[in-house]
Formats: C-alpha cells, structure tokens, sequence
C-alpha cells in the first residue's frame, strides 16, 4: 500500500490550500453479510441478504415466537426470552418447571402440556425467590393437555 501524498501550496496571504490523495488500502476485508468483489482493481461492496436477514431474525422476531420443547426429566428452567413452553416428557414422570425472576423475563410464557399426561404427571411451576404466581408459591398442573399463560410483573411474581 503507497503512503497518503500530501500536496501544500504557500500563497502570499496567509493561507495555506492542501490536497490529499489517499490510496484504497490493499488489504480490505469484510465479514458476513458485507461482501467485497476485488477483481481487476475494483473494490465491489454488497450485502448478502440471506446472511443478513439470518443474523437479525432474533431482533425482529417476538419474544413469544421461542419456543423451549422440555423432553427430559425435570426439574427444568425457564429461559428468559421463552414464550412457549411444550412439557413432553419421554419418560411419564411428575416436572417442576423453574421461572427466571420476573425482572428478567421479556415476554409472557404459555407453558403446555403437551403430552396429554398431566393428569397423572404433574407439572408444578414454581417462581423464583420470594415471587408468586397470583399469590400462590407454586402453580400446578394438574389435568391432561392443560395449560396456562402467565405474564411477568417485574418485582412481584407472575399473573395468569
């Protein structure tokens, strides 16, 4: 890569003109979805949309989009960005479900039965810390394909 050439013209009056010319580096790199074409001299700047379209889904899909699919035995935690939660347990067995702190949760939860067994599986979420569900220490499910929604207070606990 050629150094920057600086040109200075010395007027009579103070002033003083200068004009640089600056030379594209020669080592350009880029990372996805920036691409560069470097043939014959030319530097080619595109975006690969699919890469792009890739790397912001997380940003521009909802929070209740996630999904968090529990096929093993409990107990098991709640991610703070899930919105769906499928029980479906390979082994028929009692779970209790985990809540992050409220605070930390960024969208609503619907949590699901999915099996069709908690009838006889229950499943008992339970909040955490000092948090309620409503006022209650623990929620259960206690009825075949049941479910419930339940919304983040920040603070306090859950609400369904």
């Amino acid at each position: 890569m050629a150094p920057p050439v600086l040109r200075l013209k010395i007027l009579p009056k103070p002033v003083i003109k200068g004009k640089m010319d600056v030379r594209f580096p020669g080592s350009v790199t880029a990372i996805s979805p920036i691409l560069i074409d470097k043939t014959g001299g030319n530097f080619i700047f595109s975006v690969d949309i699919n890469a792009l379209a890739a790397m912001m889904a997380t940003i521009f899909q909802p929070n209740e989009l996630f999904e968090q699919h529990i096929t093993n035995p409990g107990p098991a935690t709640i991610g703070s960005a899930i919105g769906i939660v499928r029980v479906d347990q390979t082994v028929g067995a009692a779970i209790t479900l985990n809540l992050p702190p409220a605070a930390n949760k960024s969208c609503p939860v619907l949590i699901a039965d999915w099996k069709g067994d908690a009838g006889t599986n229950n499943i008992t979420i339970t909040p955490s810390g000092t948090e309620k569900i409503q006022g209650r220490s623990s929620w259960k499910i206690a009825g075949d394909t049941g479910s419930i929604f339940l919304r983040p207070i920040a603070g306090i606990g859950y609400v369904r």
